[in-house]
């Protein structure tokens, strides 16, 4: 199934998020928050000035469209394109599999805490699961 955006085009390679503020703001204001501020918390202010963050990244006009939908609130902004997830997360496992903590993670690849956290828990229940039934 494809992601397919209010304008018709076809955009299966952005993740639900961003399609979503590429409905609001343009395909071209997604793609620059999902690759700058990829994996990143962010707070939408209530209103876009020149001046902020927010506009200078990808311009007045998508900045304020995007305070227009979800202003005075916090987002998490996921990578621009949805392969990157599958490269990072082969990434997070080779390092899980050669011992490196999560901050060291979050460190060398620049992926959130919770998400390292959450792949290392996943890793660790499939190997508790591998155990198997003794009865």
């Amino acid at each position: 199934m494809t992601e397919e955006g209010s304008d018709g085009l076809d955009r299966a390679y952005m993740t639900p998020l961003l399609n979503r503020i590429a409905d609001v703001a343009g395909v071209r204001a997604a793609m620059t928050l999902g690759r700058e501020r990829a994996g990143q918390q962010i707070y939408i202010p209530e209103k876009a000035t020149p001046d902020h963050w927010l506009s200078e990244l990808v311009g007045l006009d998508a900045a304020q469209a995007i305070t227009a939908k979800w202003g005075s609130k916090h987002m998490v902004i996921p990578a621009a394109l949805a392969g990157e997830k599958i490269r990072r997360a082969a990434t997070i496992a080779e390092l899980l599999d050669k011992d490196y903590s999560i901050n060291e993670i979050v460190r060398k690849t620049g992926v959130s805490f919770n998400t390292v956290r959450s792949h290392a828990k996943k890793k660790k229940k499939r190997l508790d699961d591998r155990q198997g039934e003794l009865f």
